[in-house]
């Protein structure tokens, strides 16, 4: 990890706050056969406050690992469209674990409030356990705001489905997909229909319709 980014980090967390529900990661779903490849996004919510700077440590599942390019640098990509001349640095530890940091060096904003940030590639193992499995943040992930202030968001969980059927694995996705579009009220019913007024759950978020 690059020596200034460290310096960047460790000054942006000198002042540090309690995260909030709206500011967080998640991931999307994913789905690969044993022996192939995928990218896996990682995606921020930012709603409440603009952000700058994250770093997070993330635990593949067994017979996941993360694919890496000749010079041993985990293959990874930052969306331009949601970065601000940012800069992504990672690392694979000695556990197997991803360890990345998005950082500029003079405190740019990130674009727009939700939405894939980043991907990184994984290969599935031939022997790979089939079926579905969970990837996940390890600890505190950091996000830093404007005003310099840490924010932490703990227990980020997102599902990866390992199968030897292509047909199964497009259709498991769409389930997924449309499960993840459908809208609850607060008791947990599912809302059928156009919508009343109300505070409604769509995935995981809460909706306000006025």
């Amino acid at each position: 990890m690059k020596k200034n980014h460290i310096l960047l980090l460790a000054a942006f967390a000198w002042g540090t706050a309690q995260a909030e529900d709206s500011n967080t990661f998640y991931f999307t779903d994913a789905a690969i056969m044993p022996g192939e490849t995928t990218n896996i996004e990682l995606c921020m919510r930012n709603t409440a406050t603009d952000l700058t700077c994250l770093e997070a440590e993330i635990q593949l599942p067994e017979g996941l690992s993360v694919v890496c390019d000749e010079e041993g640098n985990p293959i990874s990509t930052l969306y331009r469209n949601r970065s601000n001349k940012h800069e992504i640095t990672t690392n694979v530890l000695d556990n197997g674990n991803l360890k990345l940091l998005v950082s500029s060096i003079d405190a740019g904003l990130f674009r727009g409030e939700e939405g894939p940030l980043l991907s990184f590639r994984v290969q599935a193992d031939k022997s790979a356990p089939r079926g579905e499995c969970s990837i996940e943040t390890v600890g505190e992930s950091l996000l830093v705001n404007s005003e310099a202030e840490a924010y932490y968001s703990v227990g980020v969980t997102g599902s990866v489905l390992i199968t030897d059927d292509a047909t199964s694995m497009k259709e498991e996705l769409r389930m997924k997909n449309e499960e993840s579009d459908a809208i609850y009220d607060l008791s947990g019913c599912k809302i059928n229909g156009q919508q009343k007024k109300g505070i409604f759950i769509r995935g995981s978020r809460k909706e306000i319709r006025k």
